[in-house]
Protein backbone atom coordinates (compact mmCIF):
# COMPACT_ATOMS: atom_id res chain seq x y z
CA UNK A 1 0.00 0.00 0.00
CA UNK A 2 3.23 2.41 0.57
CA UNK A 3 4.96 1.57 -2.48
CA UNK A 4 1.61 2.38 -4.31
CA UNK A 5 1.15 5.41 -2.65
CA UNK A 6 4.77 6.40 -3.86
CA UNK A 7 4.60 6.10 -7.20
CA UNK A 8 1.25 7.43 -7.46
CA UNK A 9 3.61 10.83 -5.61
CA UNK A 10 6.50 10.06 -8.27
CA UNK A 11 4.33 9.66 -11.28
CA UNK A 12 2.36 13.38 -9.92
CA UNK A 13 5.87 14.73 -9.59
CA UNK A 14 6.77 13.55 -13.17
CA UNK A 15 3.56 15.17 -14.92
CA UNK A 16 3.84 18.76 -12.82
CA UNK A 17 7.29 19.03 -14.09
CA UNK A 18 7.58 22.49 -16.13
CA UNK A 19 7.27 21.97 -20.09
CA UNK A 20 9.23 24.32 -22.18
CA UNK A 21 6.29 25.31 -25.01
CA UNK A 22 7.23 27.16 -28.23
CA UNK A 23 5.65 30.54 -28.51
CA UNK A 24 4.21 29.25 -31.77
CA UNK A 25 1.24 27.41 -30.11
CA UNK A 26 -2.44 28.68 -29.60
CA UNK A 27 -4.49 28.04 -27.04
CA UNK A 28 -6.80 24.83 -27.37
CA UNK A 29 -10.64 24.96 -27.23
CA UNK A 30 -11.70 21.96 -26.37
CA UNK A 31 -15.60 20.58 -24.83
CA UNK A 32 -16.15 18.02 -22.30
CA UNK A 33 -19.49 16.60 -22.74
CA UNK A 34 -22.20 15.89 -20.26
CA UNK A 35 -21.53 12.68 -19.07
CA UNK A 36 -17.82 11.94 -19.95
CA UNK A 37 -15.75 10.41 -17.55
CA UNK A 38 -12.16 10.95 -16.26
CA UNK A 39 -10.74 8.14 -18.94
CA UNK A 40 -12.91 9.99 -21.92
CA UNK A 41 -11.93 13.27 -20.65
CA UNK A 42 -8.31 13.08 -19.70
CA UNK A 43 -8.22 11.14 -23.43
CA UNK A 44 -9.31 14.17 -24.97
CA UNK A 45 -6.95 16.36 -23.08
CA UNK A 46 -4.40 14.15 -24.06
CA UNK A 47 -5.34 14.07 -27.85
CA UNK A 48 -5.50 17.84 -27.63
CA UNK A 49 -1.92 18.28 -26.15
CA UNK A 50 -3.20 19.74 -23.39
CA UNK A 51 -1.72 17.52 -20.91
CA UNK A 52 1.45 15.26 -21.93
CA UNK A 53 0.75 12.11 -19.88
CA UNK A 54 -2.93 10.88 -19.63
CA UNK A 55 -2.17 8.02 -17.70
CA UNK A 56 -0.54 11.04 -14.58
CA UNK A 57 -3.13 13.27 -15.25
CA UNK A 58 -5.74 10.76 -13.99
CA UNK A 59 -3.86 9.64 -10.92
CA UNK A 60 -3.76 13.47 -10.02
CA UNK A 61 -7.59 13.40 -10.38
CA UNK A 62 -7.49 9.85 -8.83
CA UNK A 63 -5.26 10.62 -5.63
CA UNK A 64 -7.30 14.20 -5.13
CA UNK A 65 -10.77 12.22 -5.23
CA UNK A 66 -12.53 14.29 -7.96
CA UNK A 67 -13.09 12.10 -10.11
CA UNK A 68 -16.38 13.00 -9.55
CA UNK A 69 -16.63 16.39 -9.27
CA UNK A 70 -15.16 16.92 -13.14
CA UNK A 71 -17.38 20.30 -14.59
CA UNK A 72 -18.81 19.71 -18.28
CA UNK A 73 -18.45 22.82 -21.31
CA UNK A 74 -16.40 24.65 -23.43
CA UNK A 75 -12.88 25.25 -22.01
CA UNK A 76 -9.92 26.91 -23.09
CA UNK A 77 -6.16 25.50 -22.44
CA UNK A 78 -2.70 26.30 -23.52
CA UNK A 79 -0.64 23.65 -24.86
CA UNK A 80 0.96 21.27 -22.10
CA UNK A 81 -0.26 23.55 -19.14
CA UNK A 82 0.59 22.50 -15.46
CA UNK A 83 -2.42 19.76 -15.08
CA UNK A 84 -2.89 20.97 -11.60
CA UNK A 85 -4.19 24.39 -13.66
CA UNK A 86 -6.13 22.14 -16.01
CA UNK A 87 -7.60 20.16 -13.23
CA UNK A 88 -8.65 23.58 -11.06
CA UNK A 89 -10.50 24.74 -14.22
CA UNK A 90 -12.36 21.64 -14.11
CA UNK A 91 -13.30 21.52 -10.89
CA UNK A 92 -14.42 25.09 -10.93
CA UNK A 93 -16.35 24.68 -14.14
CA UNK A 94 -14.13 27.98 -15.82
CA UNK A 95 -15.95 27.78 -19.30
CA UNK A 96 -16.21 29.49 -22.35
CA UNK A 97 -18.68 32.54 -22.52
CA UNK A 98 -20.75 33.99 -25.32
CA UNK A 99 -22.78 37.41 -25.32
CA UNK A 100 -25.82 37.57 -26.96
CA UNK A 101 -27.68 40.70 -27.48
CA UNK A 102 -31.70 40.57 -27.66
CA UNK A 103 -33.01 43.88 -28.66
CA UNK A 104 -36.76 44.85 -27.11
CA UNK A 105 -39.72 43.90 -28.89
CA UNK A 106 -38.97 40.79 -30.63
CA UNK A 107 -41.25 37.53 -31.32
CA UNK A 108 -40.10 34.06 -30.31
CA UNK A 109 -38.87 33.42 -33.98
CA UNK A 110 -37.05 36.45 -34.03
CA UNK A 111 -35.30 35.77 -30.75
CA UNK A 112 -34.30 32.81 -32.20
CA UNK A 113 -32.80 33.84 -35.11
CA UNK A 114 -30.40 36.32 -32.92
CA UNK A 115 -28.97 33.10 -30.91
CA UNK A 116 -28.84 31.25 -34.92
CA UNK A 117 -26.71 34.63 -35.51
CA UNK A 118 -24.28 33.50 -33.13
CA UNK A 119 -22.61 30.86 -35.04
CA UNK A 120 -20.22 29.72 -31.58
CA UNK A 121 -22.85 29.40 -28.85
CA UNK A 122 -22.97 25.82 -29.52
CA UNK A 123 -26.35 25.82 -28.53
CA UNK A 124 -29.64 23.44 -29.19
CA UNK A 125 -31.59 25.74 -31.13
CA UNK A 126 -34.14 23.23 -31.81
CA UNK A 127 -34.53 22.55 -28.22
CA UNK A 128 -35.30 26.43 -27.65
CA UNK A 129 -37.65 26.17 -30.22
CA UNK A 130 -40.08 23.45 -28.80
CA UNK A 131 -39.26 24.58 -24.91
CA UNK A 132 -40.77 27.85 -25.97
CA UNK A 133 -43.95 25.96 -26.73
CA UNK A 134 -43.90 22.91 -24.27
CA UNK A 135 -46.89 23.58 -21.84
CA UNK A 136 -45.06 21.44 -18.73
CA UNK A 137 -42.09 23.52 -18.85
CA UNK A 138 -43.88 26.59 -19.21
CA UNK A 139 -46.28 25.75 -16.17
CA UNK A 140 -42.88 25.24 -14.15
CA UNK A 141 -41.76 28.60 -14.97
CA UNK A 142 -45.22 29.90 -13.01
CA UNK A 143 -46.48 31.01 -16.30
CA UNK A 144 -50.23 30.49 -17.65
CA UNK A 145 -49.37 30.79 -21.22
CA UNK A 146 -50.21 28.50 -24.25
CA UNK A 147 -46.51 29.55 -25.41
CA UNK A 148 -43.21 31.59 -23.99
CA UNK A 149 -44.26 34.75 -26.55
CA UNK A 150 -43.67 38.24 -24.76
CA UNK A 151 -41.80 36.21 -21.69
CA UNK A 152 -38.54 36.17 -23.08
CA UNK A 153 -36.83 39.41 -21.83
CA UNK A 154 -34.79 41.85 -24.01
CA UNK A 155 -31.20 42.55 -22.44
CA UNK A 156 -27.54 41.84 -22.79
CA UNK A 157 -26.82 37.81 -21.79
CA UNK A 158 -23.94 36.27 -20.81
CA UNK A 159 -23.89 32.55 -21.35
CA UNK A 160 -21.88 29.60 -21.68
CA UNK A 161 -20.82 28.29 -24.73
CA UNK A 162 -23.34 25.20 -25.11
CA UNK A 163 -25.15 26.11 -22.46
CA UNK A 164 -28.37 24.10 -22.05
CA UNK A 165 -31.66 25.54 -23.76
CA UNK A 166 -33.63 25.31 -20.39
CA UNK A 167 -31.16 26.76 -18.63
CA UNK A 168 -31.15 29.94 -21.28
CA UNK A 169 -35.08 30.31 -21.07
CA UNK A 170 -35.11 29.79 -17.18
CA UNK A 171 -32.38 33.25 -17.24
CA UNK A 172 -34.88 35.08 -19.60
CA UNK A 173 -37.57 34.22 -17.89
CA UNK A 174 -36.34 35.03 -14.28
CA UNK A 175 -35.23 38.16 -15.76
CA UNK A 176 -38.75 39.13 -16.58
CA UNK A 177 -40.28 37.93 -13.36
CA UNK A 178 -37.93 40.50 -11.54
CA UNK A 179 -39.95 42.94 -13.20
CA UNK A 180 -43.47 41.53 -12.88
CA UNK A 181 -44.21 38.11 -10.46
CA UNK A 182 -46.59 35.62 -12.15
CA UNK A 183 -49.32 36.00 -9.16
CA UNK A 184 -49.53 39.81 -9.43
CA UNK A 185 -52.59 41.36 -9.97
CA UNK A 186 -52.91 45.26 -10.72
CA UNK A 187 -55.56 48.13 -10.70
CA UNK A 188 -55.32 50.46 -13.28
CA UNK A 189 -58.18 53.08 -13.76
CA UNK A 190 -60.65 51.32 -11.92
CA UNK A 191 -60.08 47.78 -13.85
CA UNK A 192 -58.47 44.89 -12.63
CA UNK A 193 -55.81 43.29 -14.60
CA UNK A 194 -53.52 40.52 -14.19
CA UNK A 195 -49.42 39.54 -14.81
CA UNK A 196 -50.27 38.44 -18.05
CA UNK A 197 -52.41 41.12 -19.19
CA UNK A 198 -49.74 43.37 -18.42
CA UNK A 199 -47.33 41.62 -20.44
CA UNK A 200 -49.86 41.57 -23.30
CA UNK A 201 -50.44 45.25 -23.05
CA UNK A 202 -46.45 46.33 -22.57
CA UNK A 203 -45.93 44.09 -25.64
CA UNK A 204 -48.38 46.26 -27.64
CA UNK A 205 -46.53 49.36 -26.16
CA UNK A 206 -43.49 48.18 -27.46
CA UNK A 207 -44.46 47.61 -30.90
CA UNK A 208 -46.36 50.61 -31.21
CA UNK A 209 -44.28 52.82 -29.70
CA UNK A 210 -41.18 55.06 -31.42
CA UNK A 211 -39.82 56.64 -28.11
CA UNK A 212 -39.53 55.68 -24.19
CA UNK A 213 -41.18 59.14 -23.88
CA UNK A 214 -44.22 58.00 -25.51
CA UNK A 215 -44.85 54.87 -24.28
CA UNK A 216 -47.11 55.91 -20.92
CA UNK A 217 -49.19 57.76 -23.32
CA UNK A 218 -49.83 55.38 -25.44
CA UNK A 219 -50.61 52.65 -22.48
CA UNK A 220 -53.51 55.17 -21.43
CA UNK A 221 -54.67 55.51 -24.61
CA UNK A 222 -54.81 51.43 -24.62
CA UNK A 223 -56.47 51.76 -20.85
CA UNK A 224 -58.69 54.50 -22.11
CA UNK A 225 -60.11 52.73 -24.99
CA UNK A 226 -60.63 49.10 -22.64
CA UNK A 227 -62.34 51.51 -19.92
CA UNK A 228 -64.71 52.15 -22.90
CA UNK A 229 -65.01 48.87 -24.28
CA UNK A 230 -63.85 49.98 -27.89
CA UNK A 231 -61.80 47.92 -29.84
CA UNK A 232 -57.99 49.18 -29.29
CA UNK A 233 -57.08 48.76 -33.31
CA UNK A 234 -53.78 48.13 -33.18
CA UNK A 235 -51.81 48.05 -36.02
CA UNK A 236 -49.14 45.84 -34.77
CA UNK A 237 -51.52 42.84 -33.84
CA UNK A 238 -52.97 43.02 -37.32
CA UNK A 239 -49.09 42.84 -38.38
CA UNK A 240 -48.77 40.02 -35.89
CA UNK A 241 -52.23 37.94 -37.12
CA UNK A 242 -50.55 38.19 -40.46
CA UNK A 243 -47.45 36.96 -39.60
CA UNK A 244 -44.93 38.92 -41.56
CA UNK A 245 -43.98 42.52 -41.68
CA UNK A 246 -45.39 45.14 -42.89
CA UNK A 247 -44.24 48.70 -42.93
CA UNK A 248 -47.75 49.87 -43.57
CA UNK A 249 -50.94 47.83 -42.55
CA UNK A 250 -54.09 48.02 -45.78
CA UNK A 251 -57.81 48.07 -44.76
CA UNK A 252 -57.73 44.78 -46.57
CA UNK A 253 -55.51 43.61 -44.04
CA UNK A 254 -57.93 44.60 -41.23
CA UNK A 255 -60.50 41.99 -42.40
CA UNK A 256 -57.76 39.26 -41.38
CA UNK A 257 -60.45 36.93 -39.18
CA UNK A 258 -57.73 36.27 -36.04
CA UNK A 259 -58.12 36.98 -32.47
CA UNK A 260 -55.37 39.45 -32.67
CA UNK A 261 -57.19 41.67 -34.91
CA UNK A 262 -58.12 44.25 -32.75
CA UNK A 263 -60.15 46.30 -35.07
CA UNK A 264 -62.80 43.54 -35.12
CA UNK A 265 -62.47 42.24 -31.63
CA UNK A 266 -62.67 44.46 -28.32
CA UNK A 267 -60.64 43.28 -25.15
CA UNK A 268 -57.02 42.66 -25.36
CA UNK A 269 -55.52 39.76 -27.92
CA UNK A 270 -55.25 36.61 -26.63
CA UNK A 271 -51.21 36.74 -25.83
CA UNK A 272 -48.53 38.76 -26.20
CA UNK A 273 -47.30 39.96 -29.74
CA UNK A 274 -43.84 40.64 -28.88
CA UNK A 275 -40.96 40.73 -26.00
CA UNK A 276 -41.94 44.06 -23.50
CA UNK A 277 -38.72 45.53 -22.49
CA UNK A 278 -39.05 47.49 -19.09
CA UNK A 279 -39.80 50.49 -20.28
CA UNK A 280 -42.72 49.25 -21.94
CA UNK A 281 -43.70 47.23 -18.93
CA UNK A 282 -43.26 50.12 -16.31
CA UNK A 283 -45.29 52.33 -19.14
CA UNK A 284 -48.21 49.56 -19.08
CA UNK A 285 -48.06 49.62 -15.10
CA UNK A 286 -48.32 53.17 -14.58
CA UNK A 287 -49.60 54.74 -17.57
CA UNK A 288 -49.92 58.97 -18.26
CA UNK A 289 -52.77 60.55 -16.91
CA UNK A 290 -54.68 61.75 -20.26
CA UNK A 291 -58.13 61.34 -21.64
CA UNK A 292 -56.08 60.08 -25.55
CA UNK A 293 -58.43 57.81 -27.19
CA UNK A 294 -56.51 58.06 -30.29
CA UNK A 295 -53.17 58.29 -32.64
CA UNK A 296 -51.74 58.72 -35.18
CA UNK A 297 -47.89 58.10 -36.59
CA UNK A 298 -46.40 61.30 -37.64
CA UNK A 299 -43.68 59.66 -40.15
CA UNK A 300 -41.17 61.46 -38.32
CA UNK A 301 -40.94 59.07 -35.25
CA UNK A 302 -43.70 60.43 -32.91
CA UNK A 303 -47.71 60.45 -33.08
CA UNK A 304 -50.18 63.23 -32.95
CA UNK A 305 -52.66 62.33 -29.33
CA UNK A 306 -56.09 63.35 -29.79
CA UNK A 307 -59.26 63.00 -27.36
CA UNK A 308 -61.95 63.12 -30.37
CA UNK A 309 -62.58 61.11 -33.09
CA UNK A 310 -63.20 64.53 -35.02
CA UNK A 311 -59.36 65.75 -33.74
CA UNK A 312 -58.13 62.66 -34.91
CA UNK A 313 -59.88 62.45 -38.33
CA UNK A 314 -58.33 66.10 -38.64
CA UNK A 315 -54.42 64.85 -37.41
CA UNK A 316 -54.85 62.11 -39.97
CA UNK A 317 -55.40 64.96 -42.62
CA UNK A 318 -52.69 67.24 -41.51
CA UNK A 319 -50.20 64.05 -41.66
CA UNK A 320 -51.52 62.84 -45.16
CA UNK A 321 -51.71 66.32 -46.50
CA UNK A 322 -47.54 66.77 -45.30
CA UNK A 323 -46.81 63.57 -46.75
Amino acid sequence: MRIKAILIIIAIAIILRPVAISPKYKNIVLKIDEGDNLDIISKKLKEEKVIQDRLGFKLLVIWKDKSRSLSYGWYKFKVYENPREVLKSLLQGKRLTVKIVIPEGLKINETLNAFRRHKDTDINIARLDSLTRDTNFIEKLGIKAPTLEGYLFPNTYIFYKGEKAENIIKKMVSSIQTVLKPSEKFEIKSMTFNSHEIIIIASMIEREAMTDREKPIIASVIYNRLKNNMPLQIDATIIYALGQHKSRVLYKDLRIKSPYNTYRNTGLPPGPIASPGYQSIVSALHPAKTDYLYYVATGRRDHIFSETYKEHMKAKKKVQGRY
